[in-house]
């Protein structure tokens, strides 16, 4: 399962290989560059990177326009070099748009690696069966971001019952998958990969993991906090904030009543609140975990915060690392 997540596409090259087959007066739009990754919603993330990537003058970013011909942003920020390039090469311009119809390229060759990591995600199964002992620690993980390309892991260890603090520990690594809304999991597992490296060569392994992410309650019905558990082997607990997946009763929940988040009549996990003024958050088994073994361990580390308090600490360490 550890090599899934230490071979995740290159998707900056991938997005340049393409950028190639564009030839000299003909363009092309985000959405269809998106289309032959794998996946049109990748679309914002296409627009985002053609105004932030390694350029040169052999760099054909300047042929790529919105959809409705509109010439969009270029990387030196004047689109009015972007329009006289194309000019240059052959493009009509009819009042500040490109004539699309008439130059329009969208015959790819590509190996869709979007849709090759949405198909193995769905492929993933993890194990949802209770635990075989009563916990005496948890820990929860959080990562925060420096740059687009570094990211602070955090984890921190708490003892049961007690939820006194045993150790904590960070992890400064570079981050070389873009944010994808419904790929995080190749954003972050990798980083979390390393870090749990570095946290069972010291034996500070917790029995159950919070993790700041879904577990099953998920599209694909596995998460970032599935996709932790499964590539480090370890217990998980999904831990989201906001409702993405699944429908429940949200109006006036109680920290004593944590309410069943349903998906085809399936329960996927619960949705839970610290306090009537706090909003609530979405709690799922990740891996190696049941739905009561959700409920009631997220329970047992709720604090006044609005989230749990294992992942509450993580995200505060990793972003004061960040800050630093």
């Amino acid at each position: 399962m550890l090599s899934l997540w230490e071979n995740v596409p290159d998707l900056h090259d991938e997005l340049r290989q393409l950028l190639r087959q564009i030839s000299r007066g003909r363009v092309t739009t985000y959405g269809k560059l998106a289309a032959a990754l794998g996946d049109a919603q990748a679309a914002r993330w296409v627009g985002e990177a053609m105004v932030d990537h390694p350029h040169d003058e052999d760099c054909y970013c300047h042929r790529v326009v919105r959809v409705d011909g509109d010439v969009g942003l270029y990387i030196s920020r004047d689109s009015t070099e972007k329009i006289a390039r194309l000019v240059q090469e052959g493009v009509g311009i009819d009042n500040g748009r490109v004539q699309i119809s008439k130059c329009a390229f969208d015959d790819f060759e590509s190996s869709a690696p979007l849709a090759a990591l949405k198909q193995l995600q769905n492929d993933l199964k993890p194990s949802i069966e209770p635990l075989a002992t009563e916990p005496v620690s948890v820990a929860g993980i959080d990562v925060s971001y420096v740059s687009p390309t570094e990211a602070v892991a955090a984890y921190v260890l708490l003892a049961l019952p007690s939820l006194d603090v045993i150790w904590s520990t960070t992890l400064v690594c570079p981050v070389t998958f873009p944010y994808i809304t419904g790929y995080l999991s190749f954003r972050e597992v990798p980083i979390f990969v390393e870090l749990f490296k570095q946290v069972r060569e010291a034996d500070r392994m917790a029995d159950v993991t919070f993790v700041d992410g879904n577990g099953i309650l998920h599209p694909r019905r596995a998460g970032s906090a599935s996709c932790v558990g499964m590539a480090t082997g370890s217990p998980t607990i999904g831990v989201g904030k906001k409702l993405l997946f699944g429908q429940t009763d949200l109006k006036g929940i109680l920290p004593s009543e944590p309410r069943e988040i349903v998906h085809q009549g399936d329960v996927l996990g619960y949705a839970m609140s610290s306090g009537i003024n706090n909003r609530p958050f979405f709690v799922s088994p990740g891996h190696m975990t049941s739905l009561e073994n959700a409920r009631l361990l997220t329970q047992q580390v709720m604090t006044k915060r609005r989230l749990p308090l294992p992942i509450m600490l993580a995200d505060r360490i990793s972003r004061d690392v960040a800050k630093e």
